[in-house]
């Protein structure tokens, strides 16, 4: 795909699942991309026909190819980190990324960035591009959360509850607060917002007017909603209808896989058939084998009976007698 204009070699990078931003930045600090066989700044730029080596590695045909854009929904569980260490480095048994499918050529990306102590929809995708608009657009996303309250009597009325909190010095605003099951004091309740708030946010909204929250869940994200039947721990591709409208909220135009060339077409001369073989001239030489007449166990009246060799046994001479 060639590029009219040329880019920050740093955000195409990101955008090829070679690393995020920030990383490129720094491995461009630290000399380890070359452009071009010279060390590439942040602020540098690529065009087409520009060479790009990271670690030793070339990644040049990886950025002219545009590769269908795999969008995944995860079930997170409560707990679980998303990168394989944790943010106070310790290494950690299991995490979102190790129980993912292997990307060839590429990474998944977090769409909706998560904490381990975050639990539900998780949207990751192969595509940076899709990954950073959606981020950007957050304030513009619908999202809809599950909250686990603790209410002081079983005839709590949500409607009480005020939907403005604000949040890291900014106000937060959410549509409707509605019951969604629960027994006794423990309740659910149904949050929805029209922007992506993250679930921090949302516990403030309760715990700001003295309620109690256990869980936060996010449910849905845009217009993809956490599968009912999706186990935590597992992953569920999103169909290409879901994929083509995050795009639409991303207002971002969605990649066109690079088809492999066809081949050019044959000439009438080559379509021709080849000539028959023509028989050796020892073969040709070689007179058919006749068709036994044992074989078929039949004989004309007038044919002697086969004898050695196939001749007519001669009449014995009279000195013979």
């Amino acid at each position: 795909m060639m590029r009219s204009e040329p880019e920050r070699l740093h955000k195409l990078l990101a955008q090829h699942g070679i690393g995020s931003r920030r990383e490129v930045e720094k491995w461009m600090l630290a000399g380890r991309v070359l452009l071009n066989g010279k060390p590439a700044q942040p602020g540098d730029r690529y065009r087409d026909g520009d060479r790009v080596v990271v670690d030793g590695q070339e990644v040049t045909a990886r950025l002219r190819i545009t590769g269908k854009a795999e969008v995944l929904a995860y079930h997170k569980p409560q707990g679980q980190p998303v990168t394989a260490t944790a943010e106070d480095g310790a290494a950690e048994s299991e995490s979102v990324m190790e129980r993912l499918p292997a990307l060839r050529g590429s990474r998944w990306l977090v769409i909706n960035t998560m904490q381990p102590g975050d639990s539900g929809l998780l949207l990751l995708t192969s595509d940076g591009r899709l990954a950073d608009a959606l981020r950007r657009r957050s304030e513009n996303i619908p999202s809809v959360y599950v909250a686990r309250v603790l209410v002081p009597t079983p005839e709590f009325d949500p409607r009480s509850l005020q939907r403005l909190v604000q949040f890291n010095d900014q106000p937060a605003q959410f549509e409707s607060i509605t019951p969604a099951g629960g027994e006794g004091t423990n309740r659910w309740f149904r949050v929805e917002a029209a922007h992506s708030h993250r679930r921090a946010a949302v516990r403030a909204l309760f715990e700001t007017q003295g309620l109690k929250v256990s869980r936060v869940i996010q449910l849905k994200f845009a217009d993809v909603e956490l599968p009912r039947e999706l186990p935590r721990g597992k992953h569920q591709a999103l169909t290409e209808g879901q994929v083509a409208r995050l795009y639409d909220f991303a207002e971002i135009e969605q990649p066109v896989p690079e088809r492999a060339p066809a081949r050019a077409p044959r000439r009438a001369a080559d379509r021709q058939r080849k000539p028959a073989r023509r028989p050796s001239a020892a073969r040709a030489a070689k007179p058919a084998r006749a068709t036994s007449k044992r074989a078929t166990g039949k004989h004309d009246r007038g044919d002697p009976a086969p004898g050695r060799g196939g001749r007519k046994p001669t009449a014995r001479r009279r000195s013979d007698r």
